[in-house]
């Protein structure tokens, strides 16, 4: 059941919790006699978001999508043998996610059961990883594998940003057609699941799983799906990367779709460069690129730039066509725990369906403070 607050009600609560973070991040990790460790964590992502539908333009606060303000714990106990068992528990606050506006909806700060992030009990032994609970399948991180240092301004999912936004016909009426519907990454999410993961081995571990969304009442739907991960330093070279798929059981209607990325950073020169695709069978695919730079300018902390540009063919409709462009730039402030990020995007998109649309373009602004 959800939990709304609008007005002073909402504003008196973030005001509660954001000036309740200091003190919990000054005390933040316990330890017990026994090899117990509690640790809290968290982190505030507020965000501007500008869109110009190629008529009219509106500028939103919200919280960023890209990576949602939240808090957490972690509470990890030794066993014998170099085993561990684990519980994680994590949720989003509830605030309005910059996906989440349209030029129709400006939604209020609501706390719901799906914004429950993790409620996660792992152990961890010679033989790998075994997961129960809320938390993510094995799919999920698959497409974006992301070096750049400005994912916060722009990634992958690229509907994080503004993609609950209508593209506008040209006759000036908006269309059913949100930036989301036709930008997506086929990344894996977090279900209520069990999940293996093997051992790393010289930089690789496999994942399966098998899940149920818990959280929504209106999903029935079994779903499975495997992971493939790489991260390694090779010199002067770091590589991260995923592949993988998914399969959902909707009563016996089988659906499934792939993906996967790479990320490469060059540590001499900064040099970032990042590639991602994924499709579905019935449903479009993509691919998504970056390129850009990071590096230690600053004595407070890396500064990254980049551009990206994300490619989609089939994705709403047959014969759709949808594009993005933008440009990005972080500056992190290590003293602080904080990072600072401006970005900039342009969207396109065009069917089968006889109407001509508008393009789009948003500026998001904002900063990340995490304890």
């Amino acid at each position: 059941m959800p939990v709304t607050l609008s007005g002073a009600r909402a504003a008196g609560l973030a005001g509660v919790i954001i000036g309740a973070l200091p003190a919990i991040a000054a005390a933040q990790s316990y330890s017990s006699d026994t090899g117990g460790t509690v640790t809290f964590y968290g982190q505030v992502s507020p965000t501007f978001i500008g869109l110009d539908d190629g008529r009219d333009s509106e500028g939103v606060l919200a919280d960023n999508a890209h990576s949602n303000t939240r808090l957490g714990f972690d509470l990890d106990q030794s066993l014998s043998g170099g085993a561990a068992l684990r519980f994680k528990l994590e949720t989003g606050l509830g605030a309005p996610q910059s996906s989440s506006f349209s030029q129709d909806d400006a939604p209020g700060w609501t706390w719901e059961k799906t914004d429950l992030r993790h409620a996660d009990l792992s152990l961890e032994a010679g033989f790998g990883t075994l997961s129960l609970g809320q938390g993510s399948m094995a799919s999920d991180g698959i497409a974006g594998s992301d070096l750049s240092g400005t994912a916060l301004a722009s990634a992958v999912a690229t509907g994080d940003t503004a993609g609950g936004y209508l593209f506008r016909r040209e006759d000036g009426a908006l269309s059913d057609v949100a930036i989301s519907d036709v930008f997506t990454d086929f990344d894996g999410g977090r279900k209520g699941r069990i999940r293996y993961d093997t051992p790393e081995v010289s930089g690789v571990t496999l994942a399966v799983a098998y899940g149920q969304e818990v959280l929504a009442g209106d999903d029935d739907a079994d779903y499975y799906d495997i992971g493939l991960f790489y991260d390694a330093e090779m010199g002067e070279l770091s590589l991260a990367a995923g592949l993988g798929g998914g399969w959902k059981d909707d009563g016996g209607d089988v659906s499934q779709s792939w993906a996967g990325s790479l990320s490469l950073l060059h540590a001499p020169t900064g040099l970032t460069g990042t590639v991602a695709g994924g499709g579905d069978p019935d449903g479009g695919s993509y691919v998504y690129v970056k390129a850009g730079i990071l590096r230690d300018w600053w004595q407070i902390g890396s500064t990254a730039v980049s551009v990206d540009h994300y490619a989609g063919e089939d994705l709403g409709s047959d014969g759709a066509e949808s594009r993005q462009t933008g440009i990005q730039m972080t500056q992190s402030v290590d003293d602080w725990n904080t990072e600072f990020y401006l970005g900039y995007a342009e969207y396109s998109h065009e069917d089968d369906s006889g109407a001509e649309y508008e393009d789009a373009a948003s500026v998001i602004a904002g900063m990340r403070w995490r304890f």
